[in-house]
C-alpha cells in the first residue's frame, strides 16, 4: 500500500515549509562617499573689495549725443592675491542691472538719461551681465590680474547732462 510519500520526500517537503517561512536575502549594496577638497579662495586687492571706477568728470554730451556714441575706455585692473599653490585659475563672473537697451550693456542709475555703462576685457571681449572671464594664477606671485576697461556708452544718442552710476557684483570661482 502506498503511504504518500518516502522519507526522504518528506524531509524535503518540511524543508520547503521551512524555508518558506524563513527570509532569505542575499542582496549586495554599494556605499560610495565622495567630496571636494578646495582649497582657500583668493584675496581681491582693494580696500574691503570694494573697486571704484571713475569714467570721467568732463564728458561733455556732445560725446554721447549721437547713436552708438561712447566715451573714452577707462581701463582698470582687479587682482586677485595670496592665492593657496595649489589654485591654478580664477573664473570671474559680472553680474549686474541689464541695460533695457542690450544685454551687454549695464543699467545707469545715475541722473543722466539715454547712458548705459560698458564692461570688456582689455582685448575687447564684452562681460555683460552674466559672463565670465577665466585668467591663470600666477604660480610665481599667486596673483591673477583681471585687465579690464569701461567706458560710458549711448544706443540711442541724446544723453543728457547728470551723474553715471552702475553697481556690478563679481564672483569667482577657483580651480
Amino acid at each position: 500500500m502506498f503511504n504518500g510519500f518516502s522519507g526522504i520526500s518528506r524531509i524535503m517537503i518540511l524543508v520547503g515549509i521551512f524555508q518558506g517561512g524563513i527570509p532569505a536575502v542575499a542582496v549586495a549594496a554599494k556605499l560610495q562617499i565622495t567630496g571636494n577638497i578646495k582649497a582657500a579662495p583668493c584675496v581681491v586687492d582693494g580696500a574691503n573689495s570694494n573697486i571704484q571706477v571713475n569714467l570721467g568728470d568732463t564728458i561733455s554730451a556732445a560725446t554721447l549725443a549721437g547713436s552708438g556714441s561712447a566715451s573714452e575706455w577707462v581701463e582698470f585692473p582687479i587682482t586677485l592675491k595670496n592665492c593657496p599653490a595649489t589654485t591654478t585659475s580664477a573664473t570671474a563672473t559680472f553680474t549686474g542691472s541689464a541695460a533695457e537697451e542690450s544685454g551687454t550693456l549695464y543699467k545707469n542709475n545715475g541722473t543722466s538719461s539715454r547712458v548705459q555703462i560698458e564692461l570688456q576685457n582689455q582685448s575687447g571681449v564684452n562681460l555683460g551681465n552674466n559672463k565670465s572671464m577665466v585668467q591663470l594664477v600666477n604660480q610665481f606671485t599667486h596673483e591673477a590680474k583681471f585687465d579690464l576697461r569701461a567706458r560710458a556708452y549711448s544706443t540711442y544718442g541724446g544723453a543728457t547732462p547728470g551723474s553715471i552710476d552702475g553697481v556690478l557684483q563679481i564672483s569667482f570661482i577657483y580651480e
